[in-house]
């Protein structure tokens, strides 16, 4: 039994952001997932297209069953199979990797699955948790470098600062809306721009529907440390505002690992009395002096799981 992009929307719970383009389902986004659990299946079979910029590597999906071990295949191979017994499974499909190079934001140069193939007695049915969270940010949120200095090869979506805070609350379910460089100043690579134009835009051409949650996050700053003082504070009280005004739920601030900001941060968040998540001492370990490794990402999301359970109590 094939199924197409709209009845993957239909039957299952995304995360992230994901559009139909083509009969495609695409999104721009590192740590976008599908969710679902199936029965009565021995296999499932997800067919990828490889859509990346010409001078990139082949983007990555990545994918688990019942929680277990992630299963990285690059987009170029076509499909990925997964058996398993044919009871109940749990399964989380993720975008796993892409390239600065990929013009995610005029061009769709975007992750793209064309369907998935299940055993005809097969039954989906969405997964998805009731306490929501959204983190807004930039590489380091995305799981950009987290095993190296290879792009897309060495992206770690699943297992950087959010996705081990997400395995420490399984009640809780986090979404991740960030672009590589971006800040609420400077614009991100692909294309995308800063981050008050992606906050409320899919791309270029699509608006981006507002969906519900109980707690969203800023996780932004680091990429504007080149701007002044007085340019980013202008800049982020403004995000900060819009954010509000868009969602429409409980806001907190968190400050870079690098510490960019840090009491700008911080006096914004007394000024408009919201939480600031403070991050000192939080990566034990980086790649390149910025973005966390495999390590500082473990020691990192141990802290935010800790933070954000205080927040959504």
């Amino acid at each position: 039994m094939k199924f197409s992009a709209n009845a993957i929307v239909e039957q299952t719970h995304l995360t992230g952001r994901w559009f139909i383009h083509d009969h495609f389902l695409m999104s721009p986004l590192l740590g976008a997932s599908l969710n679902f659990t199936i029965r009565n299946s021995a296999s499932l079979s997800i067919q990828t297209v490889i859509n990346a910029n010409p001078l990139s590597p082949s983007q990555f999906f990545t994918c688990r069953i019942d929680n277990g071990p992630w299963h990285r295949w690059p987009a170029s191979d076509k499909s990925m199979t997964l058996s398993f017994s044919p009871v109940c499974h749990q399964i989380c499909i993720m975008t796993g990797g892409n390239c600065d190079l990929d013009d995610v934001w005029n061009k769709n140069e975007v992750f793209t699955i064309a369907g998935m193939t299940v055993d005809d007695s097969a039954t989906i049915q969405p997964l998805a948790k009731s306490t929501r969270v959204l983190v807004l940010g930039d590489s380091i949120t995305a799981g950009c470098w987290v095993d190296g200095k290879h792009a897309s090869v060495d992206y770690r979506p699943e297992s950087n600062y959010l996705a081990v805070a997400q395995d420490l609350l399984p009640q809780i379910e986090i979404h991740r809306v960030a672009y590589s460089a971006a800040g609420v100043l400077r614009p991100g690579t692909g294309n995308v721009p800063p981050a008050q134009t992606w906050l409320t835009q899919l791309n270029a051409q699509l608006a981006a529907p507002t969906k519900p949650f109980n707690l969203v996050i800023i996780a932004l700053g680091v990429n504007d440390r080149r701007f002044s003082t007085s340019e980013f504070r202008q800049a982020y009280t403004k995000y900060v505002k819009t954010v509000q005004q868009r969602y429409h739920c409980p806001v907190a601030l968190m400050v870079p690992f690098l510490q960019s900001f840090a009491q700008e941060i911080k006096t914004i968040g007394q000024e408009i009395k919201i939480p600031v998540i403070p991050t000192v001492d939080w990566c034990s370990e980086t790649v390149d002096g910025l973005h966390p490794s495999r390590r500082g990402s473990l020691t990192a999301g141990q802290h935010f799981a800790q933070a954000l359970l205080q927040l959504v109590q």
